[in-house]
C-alpha cells in the first residue's frame, strides 16, 4: 500500500490533508480500498507496517461483525457526514478493536466513492460499556447509582444502589424525566442535555433528591452511548459526595480557622496581611492581649479561659466590619487589620469598637468576669513606600507593650515614621 493513492486529484489531496494533520488515526478509502492510514493505527491493529495490511477495507472486518460493513456501505454510498461512527476492525492475530470515528465523504472528480475515517480508540470505553450493561453483576453490585436513559434523558433502568439511596421504587421513575430527580442550581434540564450528548463523556456536580424530600450532593458522570453513527441511550453514574464534602469542609476550617475561637490561624493570617499590603489601600493593624489571662487559669480552670476567649471573639466579631481580619496569633494574643481606613483619625474609631467589646463583664456559670485587654496599633499609609508586613506586626506589637506599661493607655503609630501617640485612655470596666 503507498503513502498516497495515486487516483488522488490534487484537490482531493488538499481536503485529504487539511483534515488528516491533526487525526492521530485514520483511514482513507477508495472504492473500498484502502489508500492510506496513519502509522499509529497499523501500531494499534498489530501490523508492523502498511504493506502488512490487507489492500481492502472489507477484510478488516471481523467476520463476526458482519452488520460494520453493511452499515457502513450504507454511510459512504448515502454522501452523509457522520459523527461518533463506532467501527469495530480486525487486525493481526486476530486482533478487534475498536474505533470511533468522524465518517467524511470526499468529492471526485472521477466519481470514485471516497471516505475518510479519522477516529479514535475506544475498545476500552466499549468494554466497560458492556460490564456496566443492565444484565451484568457489575450493574446490579456497583456500589454507585447507575441511571440507563433513552437520548432524551427518560429513565429506562436502574441499578439497586440507586433505589437504596433515594427510596424509589423502580416503578415510581421508570418513563420520568432523570431532571426531575437531579438538577444544577439555576441550569437549563435541556441544555444540560445537548452538552451531554455533544460530549464524550460530562461530569458534573449535581443536587440529587431522595424521595423524602432531602437532598444530597451528587458527582453525576454522563457517557452518551452510540450504535453506528446513532445515540441510543445514555449512562449516568452518581456518587454521593455529601459526606466527602463535609469532611473537606472541616479539613479546609482545622486548615484555616482556629477550632477555639473560628479567627485565621497564624499562617493564614500572615497570607492575608501580604493580601492587605499589596491593596494600595490605607490600613490599620491592632495587636490585642489579655491582661492577666495566666490569674484567670490560676482562679478558675483551662475550660473557663477558653470560654473566655470564646466570647471575647465573638464580641469583636459582633463589634466591628465584616471586611475586618481576626487572626489568633498565639495563646491569648490576637491580630485585628482593619482594611480602608481613611487617615489616622480612623484608629480612633477602631479601636473604640475593640475596646467596646470588654466594656462589659462576661456571664460565665462561674459567675461575671472582669476582662481587660491591652491594645496597641500601627497605621499604614500604601505608597509611601514599601510596606513590610513582619515590621507592621513588630511595630504594633511594642505599642501593645506600651500600653500594657500604661496600665490603660493604648498606643498607635504611623508605620514609616518615628511617630507614636496614645489614641485613648479607657476606664477599667
Amino acid at each position: 500500500m503507498s503513502d498516497i493513492h495515486p487516483a488522488l486529484s490534487g484537490e482531493l489531496l488538499e481536503q485529504q490533508v487539511e483534515c488528516f494533520k491533526k487525526a492521530s488515526l485514520y483511514l482513507l478509502i477508495i472504492n473500498n480500498h484502502i489508500a492510506d492510514t496513519s502509522d499509529k493505527l497499523v501500531e494499534l491493529l498489530g501490523y508492523k507496517s502498511k504493506q502488512e495490511m490487507p489492500q481492502l477495507f472489507p477484510l478488516l472486518i471481523p467476520c463476526e461483525h458482519p452488520k460494520e460493513f453493511l452499515v457502513y456501505h450504507k454511510l459512504v454510498s448515502e454522501h452523509h457526514n457522520r459523527e461518533n461512527f463506532d467501527l469495530k476492525l480486525v487486525g493481526a492475530e486476530q486482533k478487534i478493536i475498536t474505533l470511533r470515528f468522524m465518517a467524511k465523504p470526499l468529492l471526485s472528480t472521477n466519481s470514485d466513492c471516497v471516505v475518510m475515517l479519522v477516529g479514535e480508540d475506544v475498545t476500552y470505553q466499549h468494554k466497560k460499556l458492556d460490564d456496566l450493561s443492565e444484565s451484568s453483576s457489575l450493574f446490579k453490585f456497583n456500589p454507585y447509582s447507575i441511571i440507563i436513559t433513552d437520548p432524551q434523558g427518560i429513565i429506562c433502568k436502574v441499578n439497586p444502589k440507586f433505589v437504596k439511596k433515594t427510596q424509589y421504587l423502580e416503578d415510581e421513575i421508570l418513563g420520568r424525566s432523570i431532571f426531575d430527580f437531579k438538577h444544577i442550581p439555576g441550569a437549563d434540564a435541556e441544555a444540560i442535555l445537548k452538552i451531554i450528548i455533544h460530549q464524550k463523556d460530562y461530569r458534573a456536580e449535581f443536587i440529587s433528591m431522595r424521595k423524602d424530600g432531602m437532598e444530597f450532593d451528587e458527582d453525576l458522570y454522563a457517557i452518551p452511548v452510540y450504535e453506528y453513527g446513532e445515540l441510543t441511550r445514555i449512562l449516568f453514574i452518581g456518587e454521593d459526595v455529601s459526606m466527602k464534602k463535609q469532611i473537606m469542609h472541616n479539613l479546609e476550617q482545622k486548615a484555616y480557622y482556629d477550632d477555639l475561637t473560628g479567627f485565621y490561624r497564624k499562617e493564614v493570617g500572615y497570607s492575608l496581611l501580604y493580601e492587605v499590603c499589596d491593596s494600595e489601600k490605607n490600613f490599620g493593624l491592632f495587636f490585642l492581649d489579655y491582661r492577666s489571662f495566666k490569674k484567670i487559669n490560676e482562679d478558675f480552670n483551662d475550660q473557663v479561659a477558653d470560654k473566655v476567649l470564646k466570647i471575647g471573639s465573638e464580641r469583636l466579631r459582633q463589634a466591628m466590619r465584616q471586611q475586618d481580619i481576626f487572626i489568633r496569633w498565639q495563646g491569648d494574643e490576637f491580630i485585628i487589620i482593619a482594611p480602608n481606613l481613611n487617615d489616622i483619625d480612623d484608629m480612633q474609631v477602631v479601636a473604640d469598637k475593640i475596646m467596646s467589646a470588654f466594656h462589659l463583664p462576661f456571664i460565665m456559670e462561674e459567675g461575671p468576669i472582669g476582662i481587660h485587654v491591652d491594645l496597641g496599633g500601627c497605621y499604614c499609609q500604601v505608597g509611601k513606600g514599601p510596606v513590610v508586613a513582619r515590621a507592621i506586626i513588630k511595630l504594633a506589637h511594642g505599642n501593645m507593650h506600651i500600653s500594657k506599661q500604661g496600665e490603660l493607655l493604648i498606643c498607635t503609630s504611623i508605620y514609616g515614621r518615628d511617630e507614636s501617640r496614645a489614641i485613648r485612655q479607657y476606664q477599667s470596666p
